[in-house]
């Protein structure tokens, strides 16, 4: 059975050394590389722990940005849509809470509050936008109803 090991390439100036690390009592964010690119002369890495503060910081600021783009391209294709159904839009909105969620949950700790609370009001705008174009399709949803009902109650004759 082989031994799990993990080290920490250090590079400085003195010493180029290779030390082993307890990442498990190492307090970081876990960041898993995307390709399973192997190289021969190199070292294949599955995961690594970032330690740096600032490091982690731009690291969750880039996820959480792909993420929020993510759904801005979702309700723009939503709303180019010809059709005008509500289902899209409960998709989105169910997509902007589950990044609220994985923003307070996830990346809470590591983000900064000013840039916690700039991702909380952009969610809370697009939230808004969902709700009002939700709300305008009820009502004319409602109203194509009300108007069929009185036609039919018009087109009858004693």
């Amino acid at each position: 059975m082989p031994i799990k090991q993990r080290f920490l390439v250090v590079k400085d100036k003195d010493s180029k050394t290779i030390t082993y690390m307890d990442y498990d009592k190492t307090a970081g964010y876990q960041v898993n590389p995307k390709n399973n690119i192997k190289f021969r002369d190199a070292i294949n890495v599955k995961s690594m722990v970032l330690i740096n503060p600032t490091l982690i910081e731009k690291m969750v600021d880039i996820k959480a940005r792909k993420r929020f783009n993510h759904l801005i391209n979702l309700l723009s294709i939503i709303y180019e849509d010809e059709s005008g159904g509500s289902e899209g839009l409960m998709l989105a909105k169910n997509e902007a809470e589950k990044f609220r969620m994985e923003i307070i949950n996830k990346y809470k700790k590591y983000l900064s509050a000013e840039k916690l609370e700039l991702y909380e009001n952009k969610l809370a705008i697009l939230e808004d936008e969902l709700n009002l174009r939700l709300e305008y399709l009820r009502n004319d949803m409602n109203q194509d109803l009300s108007l069929d009902s009185e036609e039919k109650v018009s087109n009858r004759s004693r």
